[in-house]
C-alpha cells in the first residue's frame, strides 16, 4: 500500500529501460509534457510525477522548501526500485532547481540532466520584479492585477510570441495549473523561486552533462542570466531558441524534442567523456 504522501505519476514504457524523469515547473503537473513525450517510450522508462503541492499529488499544509520537493521525489524514485541506478532527468523551470539539488543530494545517481527555463536570480528583489512584469498570474496573486501592464507585457513579447502560447498552450496543462492550495503555491514562490539562489547548489552538482534550452524572450528567467554558466562549468551546453519565452517546450516542442534526443543518445553511455568541452552555445 501506498504512502499518503507518496506523489502522483504516469508510468509509461519497459521496465527495464533507461529512466528518464520528467519534473514540471510551479503550477505545472504530468500533463506539461504527457502526450508530447510518449514517443520516447521503448528507449527509455518515463516517469512523469506531479510534484507535491500540485496536480494531483498530496498538498499537505507545509513550508514548501526545496528539501521537500526533492525528497519527495526521492522517495518515488525508492519506491519504483531506481535508488542507485543512474537517472537522466528532463525538467523545466522550478523542476530544473529541483533536479540540481538532487543530483547534488545524490552524487552519482545522475547520468545527466536536460533543463529548461532555469532560473537564476541574485536576489529576491530581482526575482520579484522579474515575475511582476512577465507574469499576470504573479500580478493577481498580489492583488495587483493591471490590464495596462498585461498590455505592456504583450507589447514586450510582441504579437507572435503571444499568438503561440494563445495556440501551443494545451488545455489540459491550463486546467492543472489551477490545481495547487494557496500555501502550496505560495510558499514555494517564496522559498523556491523568490529567496532561492541556485548559485549556492551550482558547484554542489557534479559534473554531469547538462543540457540548458532556453527562450530568448524569456521574460520570467531571462536568458541573460545563465549565459555565463558554460563558461563557469563546462559539462553545462547551452541551446538558445528564438521567438519564444518561459514555455518554450509547449510553443516548440518539435525543436525542444529534437534537442533533447539528440543530447540523450550522445550521453546514454556512464562515460561520457568530453561533453561540453567544445560547442558550449548553440542558437536555433
Amino acid at each position: 500500500m501506498r504512502s499518503p504522501d507518496a506523489l502522483h505519476y504516469v508510468e509509461i514504457g519497459p521496465r527495464d529501460a533507461m529512466p528518464l524523469l520528467f519534473l514540471h515547473g510551479i503550477t505545472g503537473s504530468r500533463r506539461y509534457w504527457l502526450k508530447k513525450v510518449r514517443h520516447l517510450a521503448g528507449p527509455y522508462r518515463l516517469i512523469l510525477p506531479d510534484l507535491i503541492g500540485f496536480g494531483l499529488s498530496p498538498k499537505p499544509h507545509i513550508t514548501y522548501e526545496m528539501p521537500v520537493f526533492r525528497d519527495s521525489v526521492r522517495r518515488l524514485i525508492e519506491e519504483l526500485g531506481l535508488a542507485g541506478r543512474p537517472l537522466t532527468i528532463v525538467a523545466h523551470s522550478l523542476g530544473g532547481l529541483i533536479a540540481l539539488e538532487y543530483a547534488a543530494r545524490f552524487r552519482g545517481e545522475v547520468r545527466c540532466m536536460a533543463i529548461l527555463s532555469l532560473p537564476r536570480f541574485q536576489d529576491p528583489a530581482t526575482a520579484h520584479a522579474r515575475f511582476w512584469r512577465g507574469s499576470p498570474h504573479y500580478r493577481r496573486l498580489l492583488n495587483e492585477h493591471s490590464l495596462s501592464e498585461t498590455l505592456a507585457q504583450m507589447r514586450r513579447s510582441g504579437l507572435e510570441l503571444t499568438l503561440l502560447y494563445l495556440f501551443r498552450f494545451p488545455w489540459s496543462v491550463l486546467i492543472d495549473s489551477h490545481k495547487f492550495t494557496f500555501k502550496s503555491l505560495t510558499s514555494t514562490l517564496e522559498c523556491c523561486l523568490l529567496n532561492y539562489h541556485v548559485d549556492s547548489v551550482l558547484p554542489l552538482v557534479p559534473p554531469v552533462p547538462t543540457l540548458l534550452i532556453h527562450g530568448e524572450q524569456d521574460s520570467v528567467a531571462p536568458v541573460e542570466m545563465i549565459t555565463d554558466l558554460p563558461e563557469r562549468y563546462p559539462q553545462f551546453r547551452l541551446a538558445t531558441i528564438r521567438g519564444t519565452g518561459h514555455h518554450v517546450f509547449l510553443t516548440h516542442t518539435s525543436r525542444c524534442l529534437e534537442l533533447i534526443t539528440s543530447f540523450l543518445d550522445e550521453n546514454s553511455s556512464h562515460q561520457p567523456a568530453s561533453f561540453g568541452l567544445i560547442n558550449n552555445n548553440l542558437r536555433t
